[in-house]
């Protein structure tokens, strides 16, 4: 078994439109069982259309039983109108490789600034390769819109392939912007592979007008086959006043689509001050036979502002708290129809923070509207409504109170 040194590294971009890349481990040897030392790699740029590259072990892909390095991975931006694609390990992991459990810090937040970083590789993992847990720091700048983080792979997993429990912090501290993370992969998640347990939290700054953020507990593009998404934690925070302007937030528990016999992981969604829109496990669905896809069992909380709540199939908890607007849920006991399945669902609305004595209390402030949809009036200025659902069919099992 070969193990490559611990190297320490600086790189300076203080040039007009220069370009550097930087490899932790150059010329990875091509043995079965190599390891990747752990690395330090700092980048500080210095003038605008300056780009950097770094890979924590090397561009190439890591195959056998090779295992990535421990790496700490920093770029410190200090000018703007720059990109930086900075990978914890390799181009690609197939086999039995692994990746590092890598840190990575790319808090871009000068202007016009975009970056994508991934915690083990820039392309695929296949085979029966396991990411790394890492860390990723990350924030957007004013006018940067293609800024891209990803737990695991830049592109799919595919395989037995399954993906670390990473930890993505992503600040968003601009007027104009917007960033994309996932726990896992932003390409599809396909065969028998498993995303991990991940934690992502994106924390907007105060003054924002046309900013967005999504995040994906999975995947950015879709959970097919056999697929698993993990147990994942995401979080909206608002670092500001409550007049926030966002462009709707997104969070996906697994991903946007899932196909196949995909099977959601039990992921906590919790938004901020504005207008979110929550999906527990994914948007669009394609069974491979009806019931084919299973989903989590999710908690979502819209947190304040007039939020949209599809929890998908299987039982799920929504959460209001005092304060929690005019919200929506799409799919009430549902959500096992969007995905053909004739299993019997229960979903549970968490309106203990309100304080209502009993369930006497609480169906009296439940009517239908114009459209026949129930609506539960919880204060003067919080509601929610149900989509496809009557008053009369709600009782008191529906509810924690």
């Amino acid at each position: 078994m070969q193990h490559l040194p611990n190297d320490t590294i600086d790189v300076l971009l203080d040039q007009f439109g220069q370009i550097e890349s930087v490899i932790g481990d150059p010329n990875f040897p091509t043995a079965m069982d190599a390891w990747g030392g752990n690395d330090t790699v700092t980048a500080t740029i210095g003038q605008p259309e300056a780009e950097v590259t770094i890979f924590g072990d090397d561009n190439t892909t890591l195959h056998g039983l090779s295992r990535g390095g421990n790496d700490t991975l920093t770029v410190n931006f200090n000018y703007g109108w720059n990109e930086a694609l900075v990978v914890g390990d390799a181009q690609a992991m197939i086999d039995d490789a692994r990746g590092g459990n890598d840190t990575i810090n790319v808090e871009a937040d000068s202007l016009y600034t975009n970056v994508h970083a991934f915690g083990d590789v820039a392309g695929d993992m296949s085979g029966n390769a396991r990411g790394g847990s890492d860390t990723i720091t990350g924030a957007v700048g004013w006018r940067s819109y293609d800024n891209v983080y990803a737990g695991d792979a830049g592109g799919s997993m595919s395989g037995t392939a399954q993906g670390g429990n990473d930890t993505l912090e992503i600040g968003v501290n601009t007027r104009e912007g917007s960033a994309n993370a996932s726990g896992d992969a932003i390409g599809s998640i396909g065969g028998d592979a498993h995303g991990g347990n991940d934690n992502i939290t994106i924390t907007f700054g105060g003054d924002i007008v046309m900013t967005g953020g999504f995040a994906y507990g999975d995947s950015a593009t879709s959970l097919t086959d056999n697929a698993q998404g993990g147990d994942d934690i995401l979080t909206l925070k608002a670092d500001g006043p409550d007049t926030l302007q966002l462009t709707h937030p997104t969070l996906y528990g697994d991903a946007p689509t899932m196909s196949g016999n995909a099977q959601g992981g039990n992921d906590i969604l919790t938004g901020t001050v504005t207008s979110d829109f929550l999906y527990g496990d994914a948007k669009v669905y394609a069974p491979a036979a009806p019931g084919s896809i299973t989903g989590g069992r999710d908690i979502l909380d819209g947190g304040g502002g007039d939020d949209q709540l599809s929890g998908g199939g299987n039982s799920d908890t929504f959460v209001f708290n005092a304060g929690s607007g005019n919200d929506l849920i799409t799919d009430f006991d549902q959500g096992n129809t969007a995905v053909g399945s004739t299993m019997t669902e229960h979903d549970l609305i968490d309106v203990q923070d309100y304080g209502f004595a009993d369930w006497t209390a609480l169906s009296s402030l439940i009517s239908d509207n114009a459209a026949g949809d129930a609506v539960i009036h919880l204060s003067a200025s919080d509601t929610i409504t149900l989509d496809g659902v009557q008053a009369a069919n709600l009782h008191a099992t529906d509810f924690l109170i």
